[in-house]
């Protein structure tokens, strides 16, 4: 019996201790309870079984200024992981002082939640030395910063400035990753992004101290307007990895991890007026160091063969962002619409290179004609003054083809032809059938036989030329439209809303003008269909489709301004094309 009593404690024993070691605990712990106000805190929430859909508490009257970071500890034995515990940590900053709460955190362990016990902590005026043998001294502003280097602060309208973003921070400081978590806005600003390969870490002097430095982006920018423009701040979300006051077994230091938000300031730029005084009546926007001209594939052939002329402006500037000279040719020339060439790169000193208007010419008539001389002007910001070029004289020598009249230059004297200049006058045939042919009912027949057909192909051919007309002119005055709806988005970049709302409109108007589709029928697959039976190629099919999703997608995401920028060139280029085919 004794025995048995003895087997029974054990066993309860046992059982008791089981449920001791299958107790769940959620914990909150910190590494002060009593701060100053420029000290950082600690707090871990700490589990000892493993658990899903932690919640924070808000960190009320606290600053995250790192975390969340996670980490699992295990341990093996005999061959098997078994779990020990899971944290997830937080750095805070008190934004007051006095006794302040942190409430509790929540997580789902086994289906069922458990909440954390809330932890006071008690926040006094700031102490000197502050952080000076802790982990969080890491964090200071002083050790790692975003900086934004702007090249000029005020520059004129449509001279370029450059914005380099910079990050800095000290060993034996590590950044392990790091993300945009706000992108900055350059609205009033046309931009230009560099492209960085690869993002590499230099040495540099930052502030009399050697820190290390990463170039993380870098923007060309050509403010639009006039007065002071805001560039919102860029901020970084990173994972830095740094040493702690630990040592392992062998007597290494122990390396932690936690994230911290790090952001720049929001930059103004005061931006010039271009001057009034001088300003030349051809001037379209150009801002730079230019040169202009224009330049003939040929300058001698035959009439109705073709030759091509370049209006070409190569130098330094605004290049994609003012209009080239209309090109002038006589009346006696066909001049077709110019194909627009851009060969431009980008750099820190902004654009470079060259565009050209590309015309294909055909003369009607033989004779030497002048190419009329064209001025291109622009504003040079070096000198800050406005400077006009011309191109050079040219000749084009039709040397063979239909000649002018003297007197009427569009009307063409043709040479007199000598073949019949000796028919006999006289005859010898005789009469056989008296009565005149023009009295006869036959004669009236076959005379209304071409008159009858001629009014047939009059009316047949001026019918559909009529509706054509009628549709040009219909098309015409859209594109019109169009044009305003493209350029009031241009205007409207960084307002995604605004700006969308804009570019679907054109979109949709461009296609109820070239394909007759009523509004409520405007669809992908409507779209899709319709502009495969008119012989739309297939990409540029998916590019307007494209832009179609770009405007839908707006309405529930996030679009940068380089994103907006490069839609609304997309949208020009193809509503050119589909309107003019």
């Amino acid at each position: 019996m004794k025995t048995l009593f003895k087997h029974i404690g054990l066993y309860a024993l046992l059982l008791n201790s089981s449920l001791i070691i299958a107790q769940v605990n959620f914990e909150a712990t910190l590494s002060k309870n009593k701060l100053g106000l420029n000290e950082r805190l600690r707090i871990d929430f700490v589990m000892n079984k493993n658990g899903d859909n932690f919640t924070p508490p808000n960190f009320e009257n606290f600053q995250i200024i790192g975390g969340p970071n996670q980490s699992i500890k295990t341990s093996y034995l005999n061959g098997e992981q078994n779990f020990i515990k899971k944290t997830f940590s937080y750095f805070l900053k008190p934004l007051k002082k006095g006794k302040l709460i942190i409430y509790q955190a929540t997580v789902t362990i086994d289906g069922q939640e458990y909440k954390s016990l809330p932890v006071e902590v008690n926040v006094t005026n700031s102490v000197k030395g502050a952080n000076s043998n802790s982990d969080e001294e890491y964090f200071d502003d002083d050790n790692i910063e975003l900086i934004a280097s702007v090249s000029k602060s005020s520059p004129y309208i449509n001279e370029p400035i450059t914005i380099v973003y910079k990050l800095y921070y000290k060993s034996p400081i590590n950044v392990s990753n790091a993300s945009e978590s706000e992108a900055p806005k350059y609205k009033d600003f046309f931009t230009q992004n560099i492209k960085i390969p690869q993002l590499k870490v230099d040495r540099e002097t930052y502030k009399g101290q050697i820190y290390n430095v990463v170039d993380w982006k870098k923007v060309v920018l050509y403010p639009q307007r006039d007065g002071n423009l805001e560039i919102s701040p860029l901020s970084l979300n990173l994972v830095l990895d740094f040493p702690t006051n630990k040592r392992d077994f062998f007597g290494n230091i122990i390396r932690d991890q936690a994230s911290k938000i790090i952001t720049t300031g929001s930059k103004i730029i005061t931006v010039r007026k271009l001057p009034d005084n001088g300003k030349p009546k051809n001037f379209s926007g150009a801002v730079g160091q230019f040169e202009f001209d224009i330049i003939l594939n040929k300058n001698s052939l035959k009439a109705s063969e073709s030759f091509q002329a370049k209006v070409k402006v190569t130098g330094q500037g605004n290049l994609k962002l003012f209009d080239l000279p209309n090109l002038m040719v006589p009346a006696s020339m066909e001049l077709y619409e110019p194909e627009r060439k851009e060969n431009v790169k980008t750099n820190l000193s902004g654009m470079s290179g060259t565009i050209e208007n590309i015309y294909t010419i055909v003369p009607k008539f033989q004779g030497k004609f002048p190419i009329q001389e064209l001025e291109f002007s622009y504003f040079d910001p070096l000198e800050k003054t406005y400077k006009t070029v011309k191109s050079q004289k040219l000749n084009i020598d039709v040397f063979e083809g239909p000649t002018l009249s003297s007197n009427n230059n569009e009307n063409i004297v043709l040479p007199v032809s000598e073949s019949f200049k000796f028919i006999k006058k006289e005859n010898n045939f005789t009469i056989i059938n008296k009565e005149q042919f023009s009295n006869t009912s036959t004669f009236y027949i076959l005379l209304s036989i071409p008159v009858l057909s001629l009014l047939s192909f009059i009316i047949f051919y001026s019918l559909p030329k009529r509706r054509e007309l009628n549709n040009y002119e219909k098309i015409k005055k859209v594109y019109k439209q169009i044009k305003i709806n493209l350029n009031n988005a241009e205007k409207s970049i960084g307002n995604k809303d605004k700006f969308y709302d804009l570019v679907e409109k054109a979109i949709y108007n461009c296609l109820k003008a070239r394909f007759s589709i009523e509004t409520n029928k405007l669809n992908k697959e409507s779209i899709k269909k319709q502009m495969i039976l008119d012989g739309i190629s297939i990409d540029k099919i998916e590019i307007i489709l494209k832009l179609v999703e770009s405007c839908e997608r707006a309405r529930y995401s996030n679009s940068s301004d380089y994103e907006m920028t490069n839609d609304l060139n997309i949208a020009r280029k193809i509503f050119d094309e589909i309107l003019k085919k």
